[in-house]
């Protein structure tokens, strides 16, 4: 038996797939051939964890904590018993600290619509807290906003018939790898390919790349922009049609010409000056922007400075960031009409904090690792540790936040359950059909929030809609679709009808480089450049693996450790060997890893990738370190802007 699936991970692809199914078990899984963007190609994570789905470290029943925290002692225990003891913890910290006391945590490792989005409706129901979306791409969706009123841009499709393509701050080989193909496709017809990274990544590979310093790319941008103003080369058609603020971007840029901004990015004036001549006689033109860039103290600001290049040369929304999804009824899919108190959400950054002073004494736990991911783990885990608040993870496997729960609750994996998928990338909405029947006693996010309802005594109809009628009301009830979940289950997908590209929804209706929203937010309402000043004197930096999505295969990626990669000149100067560990420290904590020595990272820069497990990882991973800064734009992390001292171990 041929099932129609998605992927539901947190990456820009969301593939379409076809699972082989054979007496209930999967046999096989393929890239659905006719997707037009995917186009039958999966990774190899998706493939090594399809093998492991009846894996023998997948969590089979509930469980209850028996010892200390982080003993690792649990012993089994009933749904329904679960249930109950969970739904007297929320009632009891209600009552004695509020219904926001009551939180729920949830990332980005399902991106199913139903999976991400229907547990809001309990959370709604009882007023509670629930997390912001703050870890990964606020700040630059934000950013966008101020300029565009949407952050939309260039469609993924028609990459192919760019004859400019900027990769900026993506290792779009690794983490995007259908983007990636779609550039090869530009290339073979003709396009210039430039990647700006202070990592030589694979990525590098695809065109001319230019090694910049961390936290300088808007000073490249403004320098861009000014070689082009001075040299009468922009549209001014195009800009007094389109743009307001125009004057204000004038001043902003003089103050960049290309000498200046070669001593401050740490690039060539030559490869300044070319790429600017190049943005100006190749168009169309698309620049992709990672969201790694933008976990810096200065990355709202940085996104958007850069997406405005395009659009001085008469182009229309000439980047790409966060794309996809389309006009869904998300008030109805949350329950927003529920919540009869004023919404409360919390930073996840702050959780902490949050811990410490008592204002979340019950956290539900799906959809992520915070203990692997969030930054400042050692603050984090001595909040937990010291604090009464009682924690419920729901996961598929024993991960480092189930060892500090309470309760540990199975998950279903993507094949065990039913919802449609957006990408972030492509305009794509894919159908995931179940493929398989739950593993042990594993539900759905949706049939957990389901189970709590009824521990909790709740009545309301809409905690308890079936899945299968929530998709056909999204589909039915969005502007933009034209289908059902009968006609997706034969086609596995379907492409929303596009967005204008020169429609801007912003107060007024043009692309705003001066932004009085932003204003009124307390952020600066002009582009520009803001330095980074460091605490130590290296800045870490702290990527995504080939190998892993963020922190979800590691228990199943073979072979895989942690280290340091440094510049050879670097190394050199401490006296550290390729293969010698090094102490990394700063003011949040250490760690000890082994030595890369290579010329991919520039001096005064080292890199430890993201997604490995502290207890797989001797105890710690690089988040013991990270910043836990919070960006003004979107209060978005700021990971990338950690600077740390390193010695020999």
């Amino acid at each position: 038996m041929n099932v129609i699936s998605a992927c539901t991970r947190d990456c820009y692809d969301c593939c379409s797939i076809i699972t082989r199914v054979k007496e209930g078990e999967i046999t096989s899984i393929e890239g659905n051939r006719r997707h037009p963007v995917t186009q039958g190609v999966v990774c190899q994570r998706l493939r090594l964890f399809a093998k492991n789905v009846r894996s023998d470290h997948r969590l089979k029943s509930p469980l209850k904590r028996e010892g200390p925290k982080c003993s690792g002692s649990f012993f089994e225990i009933d749904w329904d018993s679960a249930m109950k003891e969970i739904a007297d913890h929320m009632k009891s910290s209600a009552r004695t600290n509020g219904s926001s006391s009551v939180a729920l945590y949830d990332s980005g490792g399902n991106m199913g619509l139903i999976a991400a989005n229907f547990p809001h409706r309990l959370m709604n129901a009882i007023n509670g807290s629930i997390a912001a979306k703050t870890i990964c791409s606020a700040a630059g969706k934000e950013a966008l906003k101020c300029n565009f009123g949407s952050f939309y841009g260039y469609p993924a499709e028609e990459i192919p018939k760019a004859r400019l393509i900027v990769l900026w701050g993506i290792n779009s080989k690794w983490t995007n790898i259908h983007g990636s193909m779609l550039v090869q496709k530009a290339k073979k017809n003709g396009a210039s390919i430039w990647v700006i990274d202070p990592i030589k990544t694979k990525t590098a590979e695809l065109g001319r790349h230019l090694q910049i310093k961390p936290g300088t790319d808007a000073v490249l941008a403004l320098t861009i922009i000014n070689q082009i103003i001075e040299n009468n080369m922009h549209d001014s058609l195009f800009v007094s049609e389109n743009m307001t603020g125009f004057e204000n971007l004038i001043e902003v840029s003089k103050k960049y010409d290309s000498k200046r901004a070669a001593e401050l990015t740490g690039l060539k004036i030559s490869d300044i000056i070319t790429l600017a001549a190049e943005f100006v006689s190749l168009r169309p033109c698309v620049i992709q922007i990672g969201f790694g860039m933008q976990r810096q103290r200065n990355g709202g600001e940085m996104i958007r400075t850069i997406s405005l290049i395009p659009s001085i040369l008469g182009q229309h929304r000439g980047f790409l960031y966060a794309n996809g999804g389309s006009d869904f009824d998300m008030a109805y899919l949350r329950g927003t009409n529920l919540r009869t108190s004023n919404e409360a959400s919390f930073n996840p950054l702050e959780l902490p904090i949050l811990l410490r002073e008592g204002h979340i004494k019950t956290l539900l736990v799906i959809n992520s690792n915070p203990l692997a991911s969030l930054p400042n783990q050692n603050d984090l885990r001595k909040a937990i540790m010291e604090c009464d608040a009682t924690i419920v993870t729901h996961d598929l496997f024993m991960t480092d936040t189930a060892d500090f729960s309470d309760y540990v609750l199975p998950a279903t994996s993507m094949f065990e359950q039913l919802d449609i998928v957006p990408s972030y990338f492509h305009d794509y909405i894919n159908l995931n059909e179940r493929a398989i029947a739950p593993v042990g006693q594993s539900k759905s996010n949706a049939d957990f929030f389901k189970a709590l309802a009824r521990g909790l005594g709740l009545r309301m109809k809409q905690l308890y809609e079936n899945e299968e009628a929530m998709i056909e009301h999204l589909l039915k009830t969005s502007s933009r679709l034209k289908t059902s979940l009968s006609a997706m289950r034969k086609q596995g997908f379907v492409r929303p009808r596009a967005l204008p590209l020169n429609r801007y929804p912003t107060p007024s209706g043009k692309i705003e480089i001066f932004s009085q929203v932003a204003a009124d937010k307390g952020l600066l309402p002009l582009p520009g450049h803001y330095p980074i000043i460091g605490t130590s004197p290296f800045q870490l930096l702290s990527p995504e693996t080939f190998e892993m999505n963020h922190s979800s295969y590691h228990l199943i990626t073979p072979n895989i450790s942690q280290k340091l990669l440094m510049n050879p000149k670097d190394a050199e100067s401490l006296s550290i060997k390729n293969g010698q560990e090094a102490v990394i420290d700063n003011q949040h904590g250490s760690i000890v890893l082994p030595v890369e020595i290579t010329d991919k990272v520039p001096e005064k820069i080292v890199v430890s990738y993201i997604g490995f497990w502290p207890k797989l990882s001797g105890g710690k991973n690089v988040n013991f370190v990270t910043s836990d800064y919070i960006q003004k734009f979107g209060n978005n992390s700021a990971y990338q802007s950690t600077f740390v001292n390193v010695r020999p171990a």
